[in-house]
């Protein structure tokens, strides 16, 4: 396995809770299976600076001596207790190489016999401008392209967001609106907060308050008029069992990177099903490689699949492969075999 760090610029400012991003760094990885080759990427929270050469010596202890033609190179790699974002760029990477050696799809790969991954899913456009007006065009542009779900990045500035949302509802009346508050509120005023959000017909919230305390955000649900969402909180799937006992959550919102990969996420997938729990798969502000794989990941979501976070792309000046294209609001699955994007640009 090969792995390959990447430094890149942002076209627009990737603005949310935990603050404001001009570039985006990470690392992707390869798997070459005697011609078949499978593409991988570890992408870390935005906001946390990346050391190229650190990362790439860290992935490379997680696999060396490992053989990633044996059947097991997964469970030895797990052994090894690597970051879950690193194991996602490992498992993506050796999972798409046996997809492309077995001709398939990574979706048709890691499909059950009886699921049959979805053609298309529907993506969500995302909003972070502060600015009201701002906010309402870009939710005006989102919708124009075909966008009929808009997600919202929320703060600690109550009064704004207010008006934000407020200004999206009235530039995008049919849109389906989600927010996203990134733990950024209290547990005491978060349930009256989202009863100033009524009116405008949210979807759900993600996080509204911060992860690890599933007790308060029961509380928050029992309370809430508006559906409460985690992402913070689903770590893994220990922590989405917690959830789900406790009763705190109307969905999950899924990111690969922080799951450890496609293999884990689909589990996870089908756990939350078995519960009536539906999964919106996201990305972590990822290039086309990252992307490509939780498209494959979100086709496995029993029908109908909810509208998903991909529209992230537009935020790369330079990207490391080109994405599948967002069209009416939808990105078709790739159904070559492996992960079905070949990276074009591998420079740092």
């Amino acid at each position: 396995m090969e792995f390959i760090p990447y430094d890149l610029p942002l076209r627009i400012p990737y603005r949310w809770a935990k603050g404001e991003q001009l570039t985006r760094g990470g690392l992707l990885s390869c798997c070459d299976l005697d011609g078949a080759v499978g593409w991988g990427e570890m992408a870390p929270p935005p906001h946390e600076n990346v050391d190229g050469p650190a990362r790439v010596a860290e992935a490379q202890a997680a696999v060396d001596g490992l053989d990633p033609r044996d059947d097991n190179f997964l469970d030895q790699v797990d052994a090894r207790s690597p970051y879950e974002r690193i194991r996602c760029a490992i498992a993506t990477a050796w999972l798409s190489a046996q997809a492309a050696a077995a001709g398939q799809s990574l979706s048709a790969y890691l499909a059950a016999d009886d699921e049959t991954p979805a053609t298309q899913v529907a993506v969500n456009g995302l909003v972070t401008d502060g600015d009201p007006q701002a906010a309402a065009e870009t939710a005006r542009r989102l919708v124009a392209e075909g966008a009929r779900t808009l997600k919202i990045k929320c703060g600690a500035a109550r009064l704004n967001d207010l008006v934000r949302v407020r200004a999206i509802r009235r530039a995008a009346p049919d849109a389906v609106l989600r927010l996203d508050a990134n733990e950024a509120w209290h547990p005491d005023w978060a349930a009256e907060h989202l009863s100033d959000f009524a009116d405008f017909g949210i979807d759900y919230v993600e996080q509204p308050i911060p992860a690890g305390d599933d007790a308060a955000l029961a509380k928050v649900r029992r309370e809430s008029v508006v559906p409460i969402a985690a992402d913070e909180g689903a770590l893994d799937a220990d922590s989405i069992r917690a959830l789900l006992a406790a009763d705190a959550v109307d969905a999950l919102v899924l990111k690969p990177q922080r799951l450890g990969g496609p293999d884990r996420t689909v589990e996870i997938i089908r756990l939350a099903a078995a519960q009536g729990v539906r999964c919106t798969i996201t990305n972590s502000l990822e290039t086309a490689v990252g992307v490509t794989a939780a498209l494959h990941i979100a086709s496995l979501h029993r029908p109908p699949v909810p509208d998903c976070g991909f529209g992230t792309s537009r935020f790369f000046a330079q990207d490391m492969a080109t994405p599948p294209p967002i069209v009416d609001g939808h990105m078709t699955v790739p159904t070559e075999p492996g992960l079905g994007v070949t990276p074009e640009y591998t420079g740092g």
